[in-house]
């Protein structure tokens, strides 16, 4: 039987999520008390026992419509290769086109999967762009985004996926209690942990002196740094309208 979880399923969605994402004890735990929400979680059961499941947390792309981002998606070990998490997709676009969302998407968890996803009819639609930044010469120190800066991040932010206020809230509380940072400078910002997860920025003059900062935080020489680009493939659309989508950044999804 495929269904939306329920409140008493928590225990062993959490147990499930554990033995497949248990790599980062911390962000788990921090994303279940904060961010996760039963309500979104689908998933596949047999004589009461869940054998796969995925999240659909709704998102909004700007010009496009309403989408479903299938997040976590994991199977039980002792039933995998048994075609159950293709079900659980094909019945989450079903549910997909009841709500009016136009497409799904996914980031695969690893470069494997992409062969996998394009089977269920997913494309490779969203990308982001990698460097190494070695550090300059600025000596110039950045602030830490706060809440009263969000409009401002988000008038630099430049991806179709849109971002609310909440979205930036949950982003600067999580950064701020799983020891990274968002640092703001002039028309750039950096989300930044043990590199730079996202970049964005109007003004190149204003890029390097923020990364010239998080070098200097970080203490560090180079820095890997993840931007707006096409060098590298992220996330992947099963697009259910009859709507041209080119390809478009993806990042700060929980990924």
């Amino acid at each position: 039987m495929i269904r939306y979880a329920e409140k008493e399923d928590v225990l062993e969605i959490r147990k499930l999520w554990d033995l497949a994402f248990g790599e980062d004890a911390d962000f788990n735990e921090y994303f279940f008390e904060n961010i996760f929400n039963y309500k979104n979680v689908l998933l596949i059961e047999e004589n009461g026992e869940i054998m796969a499941m995925t999240q659909l947390i709704p998102y909004e792309i700007e010009g496009f419509g309403k989408v479903s981002y299938v997040y976590g998606a994991t199977t039980k070990s002792e039933f995998r290769s048994k075609g159950y998490m293709g079900k659980l997709l094909k019945k989450s676009f079903e549910l997909d086109i009841e709500k009016g969302n136009v497409a799904s998407i996914l980031i695969p968890a690893s470069e494997s999967l992409f062969g996998y996803y394009k089977k269920l009819g997913y494309e490779t639609k969203f990308y982001n762009g990698k460097e190494v930044y070695k550090k300059g010469e600025s000596l110039t120190d950045c602030l830490e985004a706060t809440f009263e800066d969000i409009q401002r991040l988000n008038d630099i932010y430049v991806g179709g996926i849109k971002r609310d206020y909440k979205y930036w809230q949950e982003q600067i509380k999580m950064y701020n209690s799983l020891g990274g940072k968002i640092f703001i400078y002039k028309s750039c910002y950096a989300v930044v942990s043990n590199k730079v997860e996202e970049i964005m920025y109007k003004n190149r003059e204003d890029r390097n002196v923020v990364l010239d900062f998080v070098c200097r935080y970080l203490k560090v020489d180079f820095v890997e740094v993840t931007g707006v680009g096409n060098s590298n493939a992220i996330g992947m659309m099963k697009n259910h309208s009859k709507k041209d989508f080119e390809k478009m950044y993806m990042g700060l999804m929980f990924n």
